[in-house]
């Protein structure tokens, strides 16, 4: 085998390292094993949430039945677009365990654009992030990636991101 043959298999088996979200957008599928590994992933980070919300936290939503009304009750194929600035990686899955909120419903969740590099770096956790509703993006990447075609799929469908 020559040098170059040799770089590009390096080459090739770096890029499948960084491809985990690809290779497991199967696992975001609703009918995946019954939907029942999301079922589990979102019933135990929305317990988390609840958890961390209420009880060794002080949270105050303000405006919350506008947001409750629009996740449970807006028309079939409406899509509702949410925004969610936050300071740690925490911020955003634990922001859904205020009272009232149905944080544990895998059917009423949202999908997050999720950083390819922290949540998407190997086969468990991108399994994880997957089930767990989440597209993969790279940061600094642009409007115009693989997987931002995802989300507007998604969209389009009238779900929640």
């Amino acid at each position: 085998m020559d040098s170059t043959q040799l770089m590009e298999d390096e080459d090739e088996d770096h890029e499948h390292e960084h491809d985990h979200g690809r290779k497991m957008e199967w696992a975001g599928s609703e009918t995946h094993l019954g939907g029942i590994p999301r079922k589990i992933a979102f019933m135990a980070i929305g317990s988390l949430s609840k958890l961390l919300a209420s009880s060794l936290n002080s949270t105050s939503v303000q405006n919350p039945q506008t947001l409750l009304h629009l996740v449970r009750s807006r028309p079939p194929g409406v899509p509702l677009i949410t925004v969610a600035n936050h300071i740690s990686v925490l911020d955003d899955p634990l922001i859904w365990g205020f009272p009232g909120f149905p944080s544990m419903d895998s059917n009423l969740g949202r999908w997050v654009l999720a950083a390819k590099d922290i949540c998407f770096t190997n086969n468990f956790s991108s399994y994880f992030f997957r089930i767990g509703k989440c597209i993969p993006i790279t940061r600094g990447g642009g409007i115009y990636q693989e997987h931002m075609n995802e989300a507007l799929e998604k969209l389009d469908t009238g779900a929640w991101n």
